[in-house]
This record gives structure tokens, sequence and C-alpha cells, in this order.
């Protein structure tokens, strides 16, 4: 019972700390960028600079009209994902590690960009990359890496076969 409290305890750190640095970093933005205009960093490949976004990830459904259902629908989502990754940790399975890796940012970006409807209204965005993206914040980033871990740990679980992995 240790290991599980401690697997559990550290999840839900690395957790807080992500939605911290993702609400820090908004804050940021919000107050010094609003204020102050862009600016490009990295050699001129990324630029910073203050958006408000009314979507959702990369500003995908940006005419939605009820932020109630998007928060709600975010919620559900974050409280479902979170019941896996508890699952995961309480009883580990071989081949469930990149599953655990990718929850844990999946759940902090979907809260980070929860907290921020919540707090102000909209999703602040602020990271612009070779212009080639649409504008993103550090929670539209957690949201990927951890998409894209869930499905390589999927690919893989899969690729094993039932009897050698189970999830």
């Amino acid at each position: 019972m240790p290991r599980v409290a401690a697997r559990v305890a550290a999840a839900l750190l690395a957790l807080a700390l992500l939605v911290a640095v993702d609400a820090a970093s908004k804050t940021w933005a919000a107050t010094e960028l609003r204020a102050r205009g862009p600016r490009t960093v990295a050699g001129g490949q990324v630029r910073l600079r203050y958006h408000q976004n009314p979507g959702v990830a990369f500003g995908l459904l940006g005419g939605e009209r009820r932020p109630a259902a998007l928060v709600a629908a975010s919620v559900l989502m974050a409280a479902a994902l979170l019941g896996g990754l508890v699952h995961l940790l309480w009883r580990p399975r071989p081949g469930a590690l990149l599953l655990v890796l990718g929850l844990v940012p999946l759940i902090a970006g979907t809260l980070g960009n929860v907290r921020d409807r919540l707090v102000r209204g909209h999703v602040v965005d602020f990271i612009e990359y070779g212009g080639r993206w649409p504008i993103f914040n550090v929670a539209d980033a957690c949201l990927v890496a951890g998409t894209a871990l869930c499905l390589f740990g999927l690919g893989r679980v899969w690729l094993a076969g039932p009897s050698r992995v189970a999830v």
C-alpha cells in the first residue's frame, strides 16, 4: 500500500505542478504581453503574444455560444481521466507506464484550460510557433503531449496482444 500511495502522490504532484506552470504562464501573458505587446524569442521561431481564446484547444469551437457546456464536458473528461489514472496507479499493469505518463499532462492540460475559463471567461493563449501552428498555451502543449504518450502506450499494449500486456 505505501508504494501505491507514493505513486498516486507523485502523479498528483506532477499534475499540480503542470497546472501551476500553466496558470503562472497565462498570468504572465495576461499582464506582461497584454501591456507591452508581443515578443519574439528562440531566434524568431517563437512569437509570444496575448490572445483571448473563447473556444477549446487551438481555438477550435471559438464560436461556441455555450461556454458552460464546454466547462462541464471538460470537467467530466478530467474526472474520467483522473479515474483511469488512479486505477492504473492503484493496480499497475505491465506496459501501462506510457499511459500513466500521458494521463498526467492530459489531465493537467484539461484542468488548466477549465481553470482559465472559470476564472477569466476565456482561455489565454500566447505561444505562436513559426507561424505554422495555431496560437496555444502550456495547457494545450500538455494536451498534445499527453495524447501522444497515451496513443503510443495504447499502441504498445495493442501490438503486444492481450496475453502479454493487460491494460
